[in-house]
C-alpha cells in the first residue's frame, strides 16, 4: 500500500501532534504530582534508621492512617514483637481513642505479657462503650481468673460471653474454664 506524498505528510503531522499532546499531558501530570509532595522530607531519627517498623509507624501516625497502624501492629503481634505492637496500638488510640480494635489488640498484648492491670484497664474501656462486646467479656473473664483469682467474676463474664457467642472454639474453651473455675469457687 503506497500513500501519496500529501497523504504521507498529513499522516506524519498527525502522528507528530499526537506525540506532542501525549508528552505535554505527561509533563503536566508529573508536575502536578511533584508539586503535591511534601516540601520537607520525613526526618529519620537514628532510632528509626535502625528500626524500619518505627519509621513506618511514624509515617502512618503523621498521616493519621489507622488502617496502616493496625496492619503494623498486627504484623508486630504475629511476629512476637510485643513492644512495637503495643506502641502501634497506643498510637492508634492517640489518633482515634474510640477504636475498639486497637484497645482489644492492647488487651491481647498485655494479657500475653501477664500485664493484667493494664489489660483490665483496656478491656473495661471497651465494655464501658459496648457492654456486650464478646471478645472483651472473654478476656475480662480470663484476666479476672489469671490476674486476681476472682473466679466468681471470671465465671460470670465467661457465662455472659457464652450466652452471646453461642458457638465457636473460644465458646468451648470458655465452657471448660467455667466448669474448672466453678469447682474452685465451691472448694
Amino acid at each position: 500500500m503506497f500513500l501519496s506524498f500529501k497523504t504521507r505528510k498529513r499522516f506524519i503531522k498527525a502522528v507528530f501532534w499526537v506525540l506532542v499532546v501525549a508528552l505535554g499531558v505527561g509533563l503536566v501530570g508529573s508536575s502536578v504530582i511533584w508539586t503535591s509532595l511534601p516540601d520537607e522530607p520525613v526526618q529519620e531519627t537514628p532510632e528509626n534508621q535502625d528500626n524500619p517498623v518505627a519509621s513506618q509507624m511514624e509515617k502512618a501516625e503523621k498521616q493519621k492512617d489507622i488502617a496502616a497502624l493496625l496492619s503494623i501492629a498486627g504484623r508486630c503481634a504475629e511476629s512476637g514483637d510485643v513492644q512495637n505492637a503495643v506502641r502501634a496500638y497506643q498510637k492508634i488510640l492517640n489518633v482515634a481513642p474510640e477504636n475498639s480494635a486497637a484497645r482489644l489488640g492492647l488487651v491481647e498484648q498485655y494479657f500475653m505479657a501477664d500485664n493484667y492491670p493494664e489489660a483490665l484497664l483496656q478491656v473495661e474501656a471497651i465494655l464501658k462503650k459496648a457492654p456486650d462486646h464478646q471478645k472483651a467479656l472473654y478476656y475480662r473473664g480470663l484476666i479476672r481468673a489469671y490476674g486476681s483469682e476472682d473466679y466468681p467474676g471470671a465465671v460470670a463474664d465467661l457465662k455472659r460471653f457464652v450466652s452471646l457467642a453461642k458457638t465457636g472454639r473460644e465458646v468451648e474453651e470458655a465452657r471448660d474454664l467455667i466448669r474448672e473455675w466453678s469447682a474452685k469457687t465451691k472448694n
